[in-house]
């Protein structure tokens, strides 16, 4: 998905690139329910300026920072 900073993100894609092989799809499926959506990592980035007065910083690196804490939450 492309984001307004202009990055693509892939990470709502690892169902639809990771078919799951015999041995594997319980690991994958793990993988696909542990990859936070796009709505949750937008609203933490929007909270992350909201934080700061909503002023400066930088768009994209409040949603790779929002995109790594949900990960680690999940």
């Amino acid at each position: 998905m492309l984001h307004s900073c202009g990055h693509t993100h892939l990470h709502r894609h690892y169902r639809d690139h990771d078919a799951p092989s015999a041995g594997g799809a319980g690991r994958e499926m793990k993988s696909a329910l542990a990859t936070p959506s796009h709505t949750e990592i937008a609203a933490l980035a929007y909270s992350y300026w909201e934080a700061r007065g909503r002023q400066g910083g930088s768009h994209c690196e409040d949603w790779f920072r929002a995109e790594r804490e949900l990960r680690r939450q999940k």
